[in-house]
């Protein structure tokens, strides 16, 4: 085998610039191209592995460029930038880092911050999440927090942690904590709706942060947050301890549903179900167990919860089978979610339990009417169908 720019004699001729055929690659290796500088680019005296290696290397290079053309600009400049950053740092970027709402601006950050919100993206990574301008959307969608000033250590306030505060709240809401002014708040304490707010975003901060929440419903409640002491995790309490906490939260939240504050009983009821997990438990546990989820799903179905209500219910009746408060609100959460079979099953059970219970025979009527009209429109669509 030969290459171009060899010479060699054959039959007493002399032959120069002579190319064999070159031998059988792998088939899915695609043989190097020609080029007029293969003897001057270093190809003399090259094994056959490296020119198989180097006609799969422009193979792919050949390729990527053709799935280039049909990339936009900002992929390929995405891209570039990429393979820049791999080939400095020698190993891929890390894209856990936070994500931050392509809808939050970076105004509140003072002249030196400015530049944050055009270099923020949406799906663009940002800083680690101790570092002022790193945005933080709550899991349940309440609203968005916006690191303003970094705190100092590793320790964050919890349940029952007595935390000295600075609120300020954009505009007048539903607040019980002190604003405007710095207090001493209990993490947990309070039941309106904006002090849950506030308790969710202080279980985030550490501190000396100072930090700004964004509503989804609209405004903002600016939380600075100086010190606060340490608290008892549920698993470090005693069993007395617990149940202790389970019945006044159990009690606040009978009151604050006879208020008519229905999201905050439901926190109330919540929270006394998370600690009802005693080693010990006393004999009226199941007892106790049973009325917060049944107190619960009648939150639910007042805050328009069904699918959750009925959950409740059933864990309840895992407990009290024959429980008519749990039958009937589970009957009325089938109701809502259209299980007209599931909810007059669930009503024919009160009724067997208590046969006098008026609103059960009530619920039950109408949903009776509900399946009978169902019918009938499937039976007229049958009809119409066939013929």
């Amino acid at each position: 085998m030969t290459f171009q720019g060899e010479r060699r004699e054959e039959g007493g001729v002399k032959l120069e610039n002579v190319r064999e055929p070159e031998a059988k690659l792998h088939p899915h290796v695609l043989p190097r191209r020609s080029s007029p500088s293969c003897a001057e680019s270093g190809d003399r005296g090259r094994s056959l592995k490296e020119r198989r290696c180097d006609g799969l290397s422009h193979h792919w290079t050949w390729n990527l460029r053709v799935e280039e053309k049909g990339m936009a600009s900002s992929e390929k400049a995405f891209l570039k930038s990429q393979t820049a950053g791999e080939r400095e740092t020698g190993k891929k970027p890390d894209r856990r880092t936070p994500i931050c709402d392509k809808n939050i601006q970076d105004a509140s950050l003072g002249d030196e911050k400015k530049d944050l919100g055009d270099k923020v993206k949406e799906n663009q990574p940002l800083p680690i999440q101790s570092q002022p301008g790193v945005c933080w959307p709550c899991p349940e969608g309440t609203f968005v927090k916006l690191i303003l000033k970094a705190g100092t250590g590793l320790d964050k306030p919890k349940e029952g942690s007595f935390c000295q505060v600075f609120i300020e709240a954009s505009h007048e809401g539903p607040l019980s904590y002190p604003s405007s002014r710095w207090a001493e708040v209990e993490l947990g304490g309070g039941d309106a709706e904006w002090d849950g707010v506030v308790d969710r975003g202080l279980e985030t901060m550490l501190a000396g942060e100072r930090a700004e929440l964004r509503l989804s419903e609209g405004g903002t409640i600016t939380v600075q947050l100086a010190s606060f002491t340490e608290a008892k995790d549920s698993w470090e309490m005693s069993a007395s301890e617990k149940w202790d906490l389970v019945l006044s939260n159990k009690e606040r939240g009978s009151e604050l549903y006879r208020a008519g504050a229905i999201a905050a009983a439901a926190r109330r009821y919540a929270r006394a179900l998370r600690l009802l997990v005693v080693a010990a438990p006393p004999p009226d546990y199941d007892q106790i167990k049973a009325e917060l989820h049944t107190n619960l799903a009648a939150c639910q179905l007042r805050l328009h919860q069904p699918a959750n209500a009925a959950q409740n219910c059933s864990k309840t009746l895992m407990l009290q089978p024959a429980n008519p408060k749990a039958l009937f609100r589970r009957g009325l959460a089938y109701d809502a979610m259209n299980d007209l079979e599931g909810a007059a099953q669930d009503l024919k059970g009160v009724l067997q339990v208590e046969p006098g219970n008026r609103a059960a025979r009530r619920e039950l009527d109408r949903v009776t009417e509900r399946i009978r009209a169902r019918d009938a429109r499937l039976a007229q669509a049958m009809q119409k169908m066939f013929a």
